[in-house]
C-alpha cells in the first residue's frame, strides 16, 4: 500500500513538473491527439508519464505547418477514476466507473501572432486562450463516446466549443494496439469572430475583404493512434490526425484565400510506465 502511494506521488510530481514546463512554451493552435485510451486495461491502476514532438498547421486554417513539443501524461487508478494530459488537452475523470466518464475539461490554444503568412499576419493578434469546461461520455468494451463543453477564462478568443467524439480501440497482437477517433466542433460566435472573422479595420490593414464569422459546426476530423509496447515499462506511440474545416470557418478569406480547409497533423511520443 505504502508503495503504491509513493509510486502515485512520484509520478504526479514528475509528470506535472514537465507538463508545466512545456506548457510554458506553446502549443498549436488547435491541435488533436486524443490518445490517452490507447492503453491495455490494468487492473492495479496505469501510471504513465511521457515526452514527445508534433507538427501541426501554425494556426487554425494555416496551410504553413511548425513543431512543437508535446507532453504526455496518463494516470489510472485502481477505481477507475483518470487523468489524462496529451497534447494541449487535460480532462479528469471524477466517475469511478469502468463505464462512465464525467469532469473537468481544459485546452490551451496558443496566441495568433507573427505568424507566416504576411496577410494574416497584419490582423489583429488574438491571444492565448484557455478553454475551461466538462466533459461526459461512456465506454463500453473497445467504443467510446464522449462531449465535451469549453468555455474560454483567459481573455484569447473569449468563444465556446462544444466538440462530439467517437473512438474504437483495435488491439492488433500483444504488444500493437491501434485506434480511430472522429470528432466535430461547434463554436460560437466570438469564437469564430476571433480566428475567422476579418472587421473592417482589419480588412484594410491586411487587404483581405471583409468576413463575418457566425456560429455554427467549424470542423470535422479524424486521429489514428497506433502503440507499441516496446517492454513492460516502455511504450512508443504515433499519431496521425486529419481535420476539415467546414461552413463559415472554411469560407474565410483567410482559409480559403490565405489558407487551406484540409488540415494535416501528427506527433510522436516516448511513454514510460510506473
Amino acid at each position: 500500500m505504502e508503495r503504491s502511494l509513493l509510486r502515485e506521488k512520484r509520478v504526479w510530481m514528475v509528470g506535472l513538473f514537465f507538463s508545466f514546463c512545456l506548457a510554458s512554451n506553446g502549443f498549436a493552435q488547435d491541435i488533436e491527439m486524443p490518445a490517452g485510451s490507447l492503453v491495455p486495461e490494468k487492473a492495479e491502476g496505469i501510471y504513465e508519464v511521457g515526452l514527445g514532438a508534433g507538427i501541426a498547421p501554425e494556426y487554425e486554417g494555416s496551410d504553413d505547418s511548425k513543431g512543437y513539443p508535446l507532453p504526455y501524461l496518463n494516470l489510472r487508478f485502481e477505481n477507475d477514476m483518470s487523468l489524462e494530459w496529451i497534447a494541449n488537452l487535460m480532462r479528469f475523470n471524477l466517475i469511478p466507473s469502468r463505464t462512465f466518464r464525467l469532469g473537468p475539461i481544459g485546452q490551451y490554444i496558443g496566441e495568433r501572432d507573427n505568424v507566416d503568412n504576411k496577410k494574416v499576419d497584419k490582423l489583429d493578434k488574438v491571444d492565448a486562450s484557455f478553454m475551461l469546461g466538462g466533459f461526459a461520455g461512456i465506454e463500453v468494451d473497445r467504443f467510446a463516446v464522449s462531449i465535451e463543453a469549453m468555455k474560454d477564462v483567459a481573455d484569447g478568443n473569449d468563444g465556446s466549443i462544444v466538440r462530439l467524439r467517437a473512438g474504437y480501440r483495435i488491439p492488433l497482437s500483444s504488444t500493437w494496439m491501434l485506434s480511430i477517433n472522429g470528432y466535430t466542433t461547434w463554436a460560437d460566435d466570438d469564437y469564430m469572430s476571433a480566428y475567422f472573422g476579418i472587421d473592417g479595420k482589419n480588412s484594410l490593414k491586411s487587404g483581405l475583404k471583409p468576413y463575418d464569422a457566425d456560429s455554427g459546426f467549424k470542423d470535422v476530423g479524424i486521429t489514428v493512434p497506433l502503440r507499441y509496447n516496446a517492454t513492460e515499462n516502455w511504450a512508443i506511440m504515433g499519431v496521425a490526425g486529419y481535420k476539415r474545416l467546414i461552413g463559415d470557418a472554411a469560407d474565410s478569406p483567410i482559409v480559403e484565400d490565405e489558407g487551406d480547409e484540409n488540415q494535416f497533423y501528427g506527433g510522436a511520443f516516448l511513454i514510460y510506465r510506473f
